[in-house]
Formats: C-alpha cells, structure tokens, sequence
C-alpha cells in the first residue's frame, strides 16, 4: 500500500496547487468581467489562447521528457535541468518574435498588441519556471510546487483585482501578470535549488541540443495535444473576421468562448496532476511488473471516472444556471458553450493515466498518432462548424476530438500493452450519472448550489446501492486514508 500512499501524497499537493489556481483565476475572470466587459474580455482572451498556442515552440514537451527520463536516473538532474533551462530561453525567444508576427498580420489595434505581448511575455517565463516543476515531479516532491504557486497566485491576483476596483485598465492587469510569472520563476530556481537539485553551472551545448531531439517524439504529442487546447480560440476570431465579421464581434466570441473553455479547462487538468504523480510510479513499476502496472492503472481509474463522470453531467445539465450565476446577463450566451464543453471533463477522467503507461512502454508515437488524429478532426470541424455556429461550433469541435483523442489512446493501450476492464470501470457510474441528471431535469429550479447537492447525493447514494465501490476498493481507500 506503500504505493498508493506515495501516489495519493503527490495528487493531494498538485490537487491543491489546481484547486488555488482554479479558484483564484476563477475570481480574477468573474471581476475582470464585471469590470472590464465582454469587448475588454476578448481582448484578454485572446492575448492567453494566442500565448498558448505560439508557445507551444517553448514547451517542446521538455517537462514530460524530463520526468520520464530523469525519474528512474536521478543523476543526471543537474545537467538536464541546466540543457532544459537553456532550451526554453532559445525556444521562448523565437515564441515571442511569431507571437508578434502572428499579432501584426491578424490586423489587430495596437492596444490589443500591447496585452497579447504582455501577455507573451510572462507565458515565457511561466515554461522556464516549468522546468523545475517538472524537477520536483521526477523526484517525487510535488509540494514544493505547491508553495511557489502559492505564492505567484497571491502576489498577481490580489493586485490585479486592485487595480481593477481602483480603475486602472487592462495594461495595467497584464504588467501585473508579468511581474507574478517573473517572481514565480524566481522562487521555483531557490526552492529547487536548495530543497531538490541545483542546477549544473556548465552548459554542454551539443548535449542540450540531443536532448532536443530526443524530445522530439515528446514535442510532436505536445503539440497535437495542446492544439487542441488552444486553436479553437485562436481560429474562433479569425474565421469570424474571414467570413464578413469584423473586430468587436471576433472578439466577443472569442471572450464567449474562452469564459466557458477555462472552466472546462481547469477541471481537466484535475486529472491531469494525477498523470504527473503516475508518470514517475507507472515507469518503475513497468520495469519491474507489468501486472503491477495494470492493476494501478485499472485502480486509477475507476475512482477518478467515479469523481469525474457527475462533474461531466452535472455540468452539462446546470451550465447555463452556473453561468447566469457568476457572471453578468451580457455573458449569457457562454452557458450553451459551457453545455457542450462538459463532457470533456468526464473524458479527461477516464483518460488519466493512459499517456504514462503508452510512454512508460516507450510508445509515445502512438500518443502522438492518437493526439493527431484527434487534432487533424478538431481542424476540420472547426472550419465547418465555426462559420455555423461561431463559440458554440468551436465549442462542439473541441469536444468531439477530445473524445477521439481519449477512444484512440484507450485502444492502443489494451492493444500494446496491457488490457483494462473498461466495463467494470464505466457500467455502474453511468447508471448512477444517469439517474443523477434525469432527477435535476424533473427539478429545475432548485438554485444552483441546492441542485449540486441534490445531484451529489443522487448520483453516490445510487452508486452505493449497484455496489460501484466494491470491498478491495474499500479497502484501499481505508488504508491510504489510515496513513
């Protein structure tokens, strides 16, 4: 039980370091809103989905290579990390000339240049940073990650909204934005530094540069995955413009779009942080017992669909009531998209793990297959629907290839290295999501809160009663909890 303790340790403290994120962007969006309106908002939007797109040059994949790489050799850390830190200041410098390029040719103002370079900007110094969270994943020690984003997260956010209710305009939102990423990168290089490794004060450049292209079965995933992530956003303007509209409605769109893809996107990545605690465990034990491997895989994820299939539905049925809830009548229009967005989320339940075992069993080019594929349909239904439907198109492409994405990984997996009862992990929660919904649908008008206690009940009271947790899963969880 050794192992589940150590999984559950490292997926608490990412957990939190999710949850402050989560929450905290979660009120800065809500009072950037209500300051700033849907006009200012896209702006904004746009600045983050362009960053995130461009930037994906700065990633190379770097992080995950790193974790797999360095977590069953640790002694070479120092140097790794040193090569990492280089390559991510070379990569992040050309992001920031495309980022500027890519700006200019769009023919946008030059106040909206001014926020999505700021904004560019501190993104790079957010992939530097990364490079020693990937560190304290391959070492096993994700609390560390926990304070230093703490820490960014109470110095940008707080300010930010500050200057917001003092009046100032997004310039000054954006500067802030930068500051906090440039601190966080400095408190990531003393923490990792004193508490994990410190970085080798030599360079081998021809070392850097094979790192780089080891990475780059690493980057290809990278970018079918995250481009997922992120063009949707970005083409959501464009073809808006493209097809007769003109800046203000792409940017309304945009920011209709964006409000509801960050929820989703946030509680994606929920799972995701599991993947990182995994990733390092599913590489040892592979090595030693694939059966070991399979059962910690099958374990992982029943409970994590289990948790992740009533937030899906939930969200679904209740998307426009969360919606109206938190944000302005102005910001109607984004509960359909949240609708439709969703699902993704219990996808991203089931999903979790499936990546770490296909790359443990070095087959990453069949995660890149998988991600572009899911990518090559995301595009093209991006070029039909968008030009239909504007947010609710690109909304519908994202989640249609996030499915694809997760059914291709999962047949790869069961072909090429080990089967999952699939089965005993989806039967039962679905029947009980599925009493969950049809019950808030007969009762719609609860209230927001009422209504997800009331689901929460329904859908746990049902899954006790088809036995979906069964006695080996209880006591698992009686022990990990016990120490």
């Amino acid at each position: 039980m050794g192992l589940a303790r150590d999984i559950t340790k490292n997926t608490l403290a990412m957990s939190l370091v999710q949850a402050i994120s989560m929450i905290s962007t979660f009120i800065l969006q809500i009072v950037l809103t209500a300051y700033l309106g849907k006009d200012i908002y896209g702006v904004y939007a746009l600045g983050f989905s362009l960053s995130n797109l461009i930037f994906l040059i700065a990633s190379f994949n770097l992080g995950f290579q790193m974790v797999i790489e360095v977590a069953p050799n640790r002694d070479i850390a120092p140097r790794y990390l040193t090569s990492t830190l280089f390559l991510r200041v070379v990569l992040g410098a050309v992001s920031l000339v495309v980022t500027l390029a890519a700006t200019l040719v769009m023919g946008f103002p030059p106040d909206v240049t001014y926020v999505v370079m700021a904004i560019a900007l501190a993104t790079t110094f957010n992939w530097l940073y990364k490079s020693f969270t990937s560190m304290y994943m391959a070492f096993e020690k994700m609390h560390y990650v926990l304070w230093t984003s703490m820490a960014e997260r109470l110095f940008t956010v707080p300010l930010a909204i500050l200057l917001l209710v003092l009046g100032f305009d997004l310039r000054a939102v954006v500067l802030i934005t930068v500051a906090g990423a440039v601190l966080q990168f400095v408190l990531g290089l003393i923490v990792c530094s004193r508490f994990v490794v410190r970085p080798s004060r030599e360079l081998n450049v021809a070392d850097a540069f094979a790192q780089l292209r080891r990475a780059v079965p690493y980057a290809g995933l990278d970018l079918a995955v995250n481009s997922i992530f992120t063009v949707n956003a970005v083409l959501l303007p464009l073809i808006i413009k493209w097809t007769g509209g003109g800046n203000d409605p792409a940017l309304v769109a945009t920011g209709m779009f964006t409000l509801s893809f960050s929820m989703v996107a946030s509680l994606v990545a929920l799972p995701t942080l599991l993947i990182a605690s995994l990733a390092p465990v599913i590489s040892r034990t592979l090595r030693s017992s694939a059966d070991l491997a399979r059962m910690t895989q099958q374990k992982v994820m029943k409970y994590m669909f289990i948790l992740g299939l009533p937030i899906g539905v939930g969200g679904t049925v209740l998307a426009d009531e969360i919606i109206s809830f938190f944000y302005k009548p102005e910001f109607a229009p984004a509960g359909p998209v949240l609708a439709i967005l969703m699902p993704a989320v219990a996808l991203s339940f089931f999903d979790v793990g499936m990546g770490s075992v296909l790359a443990s069993a070095k087959r990453v080019h069949l995660l890149t297959v998988a991600n572009s594929v899911a990518a090559v349909v995301n595009l093209a239904l991006c070029l039909v629907l968008i030009p239909l439907y504007q947010e609710v198109g690109a909304a519908a492409a994202f989640t249609i290839s996030y499915a694809t994405m997760v059914v291709i990984t999962f047949l790869f997996m069961s072909r090429h290295v080990f089967r999952i009862d699939l089965l005993g992990i989806v039967a039962r929660p679905a029947e009980a999501a599925a009493v969950m919904a049809l019950v808030l649908l007969l009762l719609p008008d609860l209230g927001l809160f009422a209504s997800i206690g009331l689901g929460a009940a329904v859908y746990f009271l049902v899954l006790f009663l088809v036995k979906g947790v069964d006695k080996q899963d209880r006591d698992i969880i009686r022990t990990v909890m016990n120490r």
